[in-house]
């Protein structure tokens, strides 16, 4: 289903949504989930969390499918990468659930809030540490064999 759009595989154009709007979301639920006076938001950061969870299952799935076109025509597909990949939805899942606890915990006050903002906390953090893994993993099975053949350019490079 997420294999290709115009000739072009899916998942180099949908994971950089990932890599971006997971951890941003990650901050900004903690953000929001510790700043009192901004806590009224948390209903927008849930929405923006599911939407986030929505672009790691695309980029998740269209992983998949390129990693079987790529292993069908024979190239070296990385899979500590896929395995990692696959983990974040879960993370996103995670980000969001956490999120969904601390609008119900600043509607009801009392001890949730404090439990809210380390579960959130916590989250984020997991959510960061996994994108900058997998996309580690994602550059080095990508590149590091086409970079390793060649030589940086000695002295100015005119780009003209």
């Amino acid at each position: 289903m997420f294999d290709v759009i115009s000739g072009l595989p899916v998942h180099p154009l949908v994971v950089h949504a990932v890599v971006v709007l997971l951890p941003l979301m990650a901050v900004v639920t903690v953000l929001v989930t510790v700043r009192a006076p901004w806590r009224g938001a948390l209903r927008w950061v849930v929405v923006a969390d599911a939407l986030v969870l929505v672009s790691a299952v695309v980029a998740d799935q269209s992983g998949e499918a390129l990693q079987g076109r790529l292993s069908q025509a024979g190239e070296k597909v990385a899979e500590e990468h896929g395995e990692l990949g696959g983990t974040i939805p879960v993370v996103a899942l995670v980000l969001l659930l956490t999120a969904v606890l601390a609008w119900f915990a600043t509607r009801k006050g009392g001890v949730l809030v404090p439990v809210s903002i380390v579960a959130v906390s916590l989250a984020a953090i997991a959510s960061i540490g996994l994108v900058v893994a997998v996309g580690h993993s994602g550059a080095q099975a990508t590149w590091q064999e086409e970079i390793a053949g060649t030589h940086a350019p000695v002295g100015d490079v005119d780009d003209d």
